[in-house]
């Protein structure tokens, strides 16, 4: 599902890491689209995650929150509502396969430790 960003700033040395928009939030990610963004330029993405290691999901107790929180070195804990075996709403919408082990989550409110947040350009 895509989402409608807005580019903020561009890192000069890292080319592919990008700080942008999404509803009203701003967000660090990394472009893994083949073209090259332009600041201060609207884009219809599609955001996902990466993970180096492990995905771990787990529901969250009395709690239904949507939000994300930058941690550190450009990883993210992400609260939110698992709509489809493939898609998390935090307050702007998230796709990755690796979601689908979890389809007993779907409808439910869940958290998560990701390592980065990838963006890719229509």
């Amino acid at each position: 599902m895509n989402n409608i960003i807005k580019i903020h700033k561009i890192n000069t040395v890292i080319e592919e890491e990008v700080k942008f928009f999404v509803n009203n939030q701003k967000v660090i990610g990394f472009n893994v689209s083949p073209q090259k963004l332009e600041l201060g330029k609207e884009y219809e993405a599609e955001l996902g995650i990466f993970v180096n290691d492990f995905l771990e999901i787990e529901e969250q107790k009395n709690t239904q929150i949507k939000k994300i929180k930058y941690d550190d070195n450009f990883s993210y804990t992400l609260w939110g509502k698992l709509l489809e075996p493939e898609i998390l709403d935090v307050g702007f919408f998230i796709t990755s396969e690796l979601f689908e082990d979890y389809g007993y989550l779907v409808g439910k409110y869940v958290f998560l430790k990701i390592d980065r947040l990838e963006l890719d350009c229509k």
